[in-house]
């Protein structure tokens, strides 16, 4: 359940608003991947998903400013970023991660993997299938075609795994729909606990979809900033790296949240 956010933070924020305090825009994709981000498009529903949530309770306790989220096309977020469009925007790790966007780093100047979201490949595929419980994930799917959304970080990584990728796939739904075709052999995706997406796939699938036991492999998350805005906010965007490296377990109160709904 999402803790009460303190009065004094709740003035200090509106004062900042009086104050003339510019919004602070964080981009995220405008694809539907529950329980996460949920619906499509420009607009941000109500619900937005657990990972606007998350980012909202994070602003609320580290930027003094109004927060507005910003949906975009997974291809132009990065470059919004580096334009200054947007403020902030989530990242999954990559070997070619942008020189123009600043993420934490460590004393020695590496990335600071003790303050990123850590997180999982997961693969879902068909119930039918019957794949053995104890399936090792990333050998099993080696010759064989695995669907990953759009823009997904990790397509090089599977290809260089001997996974052939399917990356033709917006969503989550459609993705899906390749697998009961047999277009793909299964679906990957990214979640924070291996068993985040459980009932959500229960809900709209039943029992034709299934989650292998065994993840691809493991990745981080940052919320990464442009040079910029890390110059002229330094103390706030440290803030708000410190205090996601610090708070990790508000996800789950919040995916608990989600899986009562």
């Amino acid at each position: 359940m999402l803790r009460q956010i303190p009065l004094a933070m709740m003035l200090y924020w509106a004062a900042g608003a009086e104050a003339g305090c510019p919004p602070v825009r964080i981009g995220y994709i405008d694809q539907d991947r529950p329980p996460y981000w949920l619906g499509s498009g420009a607009e941000v529903p109500d619900p937005a998903g657990v990972g606007v949530d998350y980012l909202r309770v994070t602003a609320a306790a580290t930027i003094p400013c109004p927060v507005q989220f910003v949906r975009m096309p997974t291809t132009r977020l990065k470059v919004a970023l580096q334009a200054g469009e947007v403020d902030y925007l989530p990242i999954e790790e990559r070997p070619d991660l942008p020189p123009e966007v600043v993420l934490p780093r460590d004393r020695n100047g590496a990335l600071d993997r003790s303050r990123a979201l850590h997180t999982s490949i997961i693969v879902l595929v068909r119930a039918a299938d019957q794949l053995p419980n104890d399936t090792i994930t990333p050998r099993y799917f080696q010759g064989k075609v695995m669907g990953i959304p759009y823009g997904a970080p990790y397509a090089d990584a599977l290809r260089e795994a001997g996974i052939r990728v399917d990356d033709g796939g917006r969503d989550l739904e459609r993705n899906i729909g390749k697998l009961k075709l047999k277009r793909v052999d299964g679906v990957a995706l990214t979640v924070g606990q291996l068993n985040d997406m459980d009932q959500s796939i229960a809900e709209r699938y039943g029992n034709e979809v299934v989650r292998l036991r065994v993840p691809l492999f493991s990745s981080n998350i940052w919320l990464a900033t442009n040079p910029a805005y890390y110059a002229a906010h330094k103390e706030q965007v440290e803030a708000v790296w410190t205090w996601m490296a610090t708070h990790q377990a508000e996800l789950s109160g919040i995916m608990a949240k989600y899986s009562r709904k």
